[in-house]
């Protein structure tokens, strides 16, 4: 009976045992689904973060990109603009080295045009110096010449100037040819004449230039130098013929007896 007893207590016990056990699993797997809803729910919240943040690094990354690309843009419009800056740059510098070379080439030119105006100028100034020269020298051997001839002059006596009267056959501005006796084929007297000459046209100052061939002539005259040179010669008629006289040489008296008076 006792053992009986016994047995059944150590069932009521075994089976009380079973029964803790598996309310203690039940527990055990409550709290351990508890445990699992919580780690999902963790997991979950966790991963919405992360979905969250992703959404956000992608906002970010787009803007980035954005950024990028706009500073893509700006960089290709700054080598753009560069490149322009450079070219026109160059293609100043290559206008200013062409200007440079023209102002060069003028400078060069204008000197090279004053240098030939100069030696123009100095050629100008030595030849008039020279013509100024020869001018000065001929002038002096003129007034020689004419101090000479004056002082001939003075130093001959009246009596060597002659008269002849006759018909002007030619005439020059420096000599003439005189027919003594005013008709063809007769004696001829050539005088010579020159600046000293005095000349009378009718009884009024002229010049060599006014005496024409077949003129008659009253000319007065001396040996200068073995010459027979005019003092004077005075123009009685134009183209008459038989107004002729003899040259006299009887020492100033004309054929007419008159005496020569003299001539300055």
């Amino acid at each position: 009976m006792h053992k009986g007893l016994g047995w059944l207590s150590a069932g009521v016990a075994a089976l009380l045992l079973t029964s803790g056990c598996k309310q203690q699993d039940r527990q055990q797997q409550q709290d351990l689904q508890g445990d699992a809803r919580a780690q999902v729910e963790t997991a979950q919240e966790r991963s919405q973060q992360a979905l969250e943040q992703a959404k956000e690094a992608q906002a970010r990354a787009s803007d980035e990109q954005k950024d990028a690309v706009d500073a893509r843009q700006d960089v290709e419009q700054a080598r753009q603009e560069l490149q322009e800056a450079q070219a026109k740059a160059q293609k100043e510098s290559q206008e200013a080295q062409t200007v440079q070379q023209q102002a060069s080439n003028q400078a060069q030119q204008a000197q090279a045009e004053v240098q030939q105006s100069q030696q123009q100028a100095l050629e100008a100034q030595r030849q008039q110096q020279q013509q100024m020269a020869q001018a000065q020298q001929q002038a002096a051997q003129q007034q020689q010449e004419l101090a000479q001839n004056q002082q001939q002059q003075a130093t001959q006596p009246i009596a060597q100037q002659q008269l002849v009267t006759g018909r002007v056959v030619s005439s020059s501005p420096d000599e003439l040819l005189l027919s003594s006796s005013g008709a063809p084929g007769q004696p001829q007297i050539r005088l010579q004449v020159n600046e000293r000459t005095q000349v009378m046209v009718n009884g009024r100052q002229g010049s060599v230039a006014d005496i024409l061939e077949g003129s008659q002539v009253r000319a007065s005259y001396q040996d200068v130098g073995g010459e027979p040179t005019a003092l004077r010669v005075d123009v009685t008629g134009s183209g008459q013929q038989g107004i002729g006289g003899s040259q006299d040489t009887s020492g100033g008296q004309d054929t007419s007896g008159g005496q020569l008076q003299p001539q300055e």
